[in-house]
């Protein structure tokens, strides 16, 4: 993201005393990834997401949690969220993080009932599996090499309709958008598909569930255009539907990240974090695609990486 601005500023104050009330409407776009390789291992590969918010449990209490990297040290932690908005103590569940380049949550991947995320080596592109256990991770697999050509990877979601968690994916030099439609195992995907295109233009790409609640998995993304955060109806029909702008002032926020019901409240929520003011803050999905409030929930968080 872009150093604090006046817009920004505007825009924050606004969310702060007003966000239940303010939602605006536009467009915006994402990348897709053409003939260069990412490229899965074994790719062999229906039915609607079925939880809105997807699996964030990472340490079995059946609460949504956060998992994010300590980037002076390497360590990935593990915060356990307490069901209405807030955190318990948090532990850690690894070293060596520092080598990873994207970390990102991956809901349900192999479909055993633990929440899982996924990983990108930096000196090598090269993206790895990590199958949670409820309460950390199990030894790694590898999806496949060639995945450093994406800027953007996310997963936790059913965007197929088949039941499986999938990872979407944005190719930097191109811009096209691909869908790797998972096949249960968390690690094995079918061949991918071109589900958008120009999402070079679109930054904080975020799988954040069925935020509408139309049994269809969304996405939101930052436009670079306006810096303002766009949402994506999830693909019923393989594509995902035109955008609509629903928040700005996203110049002066950075490290989207999906967190489930992280409130308790039955609809999909996501993080953002204010770098200038170290504030990290929820964003309390409404169920219509929308939020009805950002509250800051913690500080700090400038010296982590939000998986």
């Amino acid at each position: 993201m872009k150093n604090s601005s006046h817009p920004g500023r505007i825009a924050r104050v606004l969310r702060w005393l007003v966000a239940a009330n303010v939602y605006i409407v536009g467009a915006a776009v994402f990348v897709v990834p053409p003939t260069a390789s990412a490229q899965s291992e074994a790719h062999d590969a229906g039915p609607a997401e079925q939880v809105a918010a997807g699996n964030y449990d990472y340490n079995g209490d059946g609460l949504d949690d956060v998992v994010a990297r300590r980037d002076a040290t390497g360590n990935l932690e593990v915060w356990p969220g307490d069901g209405t908005g807030g955190f318990g103590t948090k532990y850690i569940v690894g070293g060596g993080w520092g080598v990873m380049n994207l970390i990102e949550t991956a809901g349900d991947l192999n479909n055993d009932g633990n929440a899982d995320i996924i990983a990108r080596e930096a000196s090598t592109g090269r993206l790895w599996f990590y199958p949670g256990n409820g309460t950390t991770f199990n030894s790694r697999s590898s999806i496949g090499l060639g995945w450093g050509v994406m800027s953007a990877i996310v997963s936790g979601h059913d965007y197929t309709g088949n039941g499986n968690v999938d990872i979407i994916a944005t190719e930097a030099g191109t811009g096209t958008l691909w869908l790797y439609p998972g096949a249960g195992t968390g690690n094995t995907f079918a061949k991918r598909i071109q589900i958008g295109s120009s999402f070079h233009l679109v930054e904080e790409l975020t799988a954040v569930g069925d935020m509408n609640e139309d049994g269809h998995a969304d996405v939101v993304g930052v436009r670079l255009a306006d810096e303002c955060m766009y949402f994506y109806a999830g693909p019923a029909t393989g594509q995902f539907a035109p955008p609509l702008l629903f928040d700005c002032g996203w110049d002066v926020m950075e490290s989207a990240a999906a967190v489930g019901d992280f409130d308790g409240d039955g609809h999909a929520d996501w993080l953002g974090r204010e770098p200038d003011h170290n504030l990290l803050y929820l964003f309390k999905g409404d169920g219509t695609g929308r939020y009805s409030s950002s509250p800051v929930i913690d500080f700090g968080w400038n010296s982590m990486t939000i998986a």
